[in-house]
């Protein structure tokens, strides 16, 4: 037997995509892929370095089945593949929460575009999940207010 690229690879690498695959079952809830990807470190591939904290870097932005900007975000550095790699060679790590809070209105995202565990979400997606859910070290009295870094 022949040993599958990472990418294709159907062993769960961390917490989120532990909730990936589980969330291909008939009894999955989708709130714990959701909350899965907001609190845990996914990666995003850049042409650009991260030079400092404050340095900006422009991301990998692919495009759908249907034309659309899809951000592409990857849940372990090993899911990313040469073909991106060689378009955007720097993979960065940040948080889940990171990501939606800076899409735009206009930007879905896809998560381990071609690999085993991987979905998209459509601007519409993107808006519903920062409407419903904040982050785990926000509490009730903060609700809405926009945390110090």
């Amino acid at each position: 037997m022949t040993e599958q690229p990472d990418h294709l690879d159907l062993q769960p690498l961390n917490d989120l995509e532990e909730k990936l695959a589980r969330g291909e079952e008939p009894d999955a809830n989708p709130v714990d892929v959701i909350l899965a990807f907001l609190n845990n470190e996914v990666y995003i591939v850049s042409a650009d370095a991260l030079e400092g904290a404050d340095s900006q870097v422009e991301p990998l932005v692919l495009a759908n089945s249907a034309g659309k900007p899809v951000l592409a975000v990857f849940s372990h550095p090993s899911r990313v593949t040469e073909q991106y790699l060689a378009a955007a060679p720097n993979v960065l790590g940040t948080q889940g929460a990171a990501i939606l809070g800076n899409l735009g209105d206009d930007l879905g995202m896809v998560i381990n575009p071609g690999a085993a565990f991987g979905f998209e979400i459509d601007p519409e997606g993107v808006a519903n999940i920062r409407r419903d859910f904040k982050p785990a070290d926000e509490d009730d009295d903060t609700a809405g207010e926009v945390g110090q870094p």
